[in-house]
């Protein structure tokens, strides 16, 4: 028994001389195993020499039009819009129409672009009055068309 004893903590002060401070503040570990040490369970993306490969996820892009109707004109809605819009990391545009709406283009993320919705549907700016609004179906681009969120007039 006091055998087994002596071993755990030679194996656990082993291991808390294996685990060390790099320069750049995180801690990493290493084992050795069959003579060869093996350095792992690092905790940041990159340690100082050793960077960790970190698989990039591919984000898809996605556009779709809308139309707001409702109390939208004369109550900043478009610049609202911008403001969203540029918050979210979102590009297009708007305009108001003839018909007292307001009209325009989103491309983006898809939570992005869920976040923005829901704001059309049901934020706007202080002033309006939203009875509806209307979007296309998404439909997925592999680039942007716009540089920014506009305002069209």
């Amino acid at each position: 028994m006091i055998t087994h004893d002596l071993l755990f903590i030679f194996i656990s002060f082993a291991t808390i001389i294996a685990t060390y401070q790099r320069t750049d503040g995180i801690v990493c570990g290493t084992s050795e195993i069959e003579g060869q040490i093996a350095e792992d369970n690092c905790a940041s993306t990159l340690c100082a020499d050793h960077p960790t490969p970190q698989l990039k996820m591919s984000t898809k892009l996605f556009a779709c039009d809308f139309e707001v109707f409702g109390i939208v004109q004369g109550v900043f809605f478009r610049k609202y819009t911008q403001k969203q819009a540029s918050s979210l990391g979102l590009r297009g545009w708007c305009m108001n129409t003839r018909d007292d709406t307001v009209k325009g283009q989103l491309e983006g993320e898809e939570k992005a672009m869920n976040e923005m919705k829901y704001w059309l549907q049901t934020k706007g700016s202080p002033s309006s009055r939203i009875d509806k609004a209307v979007f296309s179906v998404p439909k997925e681009i592999v680039s942007y068309s716009f540089k920014d969120f506009s305002i069209r007039r």
